[in-house]
């Protein structure tokens, strides 16, 4: 593996651990994503459910790159940016600068990462 692609490996690596630490948060403290004193039992759901895809995925992309280059990790990569797109759709809806740009961001990591390693 290049130096160049280490840095891409590890800068991937590390939005990954941060979309994975704010899954763990929204596991532990659901009102963190709804910003309600008291969530309900739907918040606490979505939260858990956020949670069960986030951890995982979030793992497994960080984590891939460097276990795994190639055609199988770019799919991995590419699904983590599909869902990093949709959770910065959702953060545009609800005018959430934070809830936008820090999934636009990993999504765009994770999307040039996985053409360095699918790359021959």
């Amino acid at each position: 593996m290049s130096a160049g692609m280490i840095w891409l490996a590890a800068l991937n690596g590390i939005v990954s651990l941060v979309s994975t630490g704010f899954a763990i948060v929204a596991a532990v403290r659901p009102s963190a994503l709804s910003h309600e004193k008291t969530p309900t039992g739907g918040e606490r759901f979505y939260a858990w459910m956020y949670s069960v895809r986030g951890v995982p995925l979030g793992l497994l992309g960080c984590a891939v790159p460097f276990v795994a280059p190639g055609p199988v990790s770019a799919l991995v990569l590419i699904t983590a940016a599909a869902v990093q797109a949709g959770d910065a759709v959702i953060g545009a809806r609800r005018r959430e600068i934070r809830m936008t740009v820090g999934p636009a961001v990993a999504g765009v990591v994770h999307v040039i990462t996985a053409m360095a390693v699918a790359a021959p």
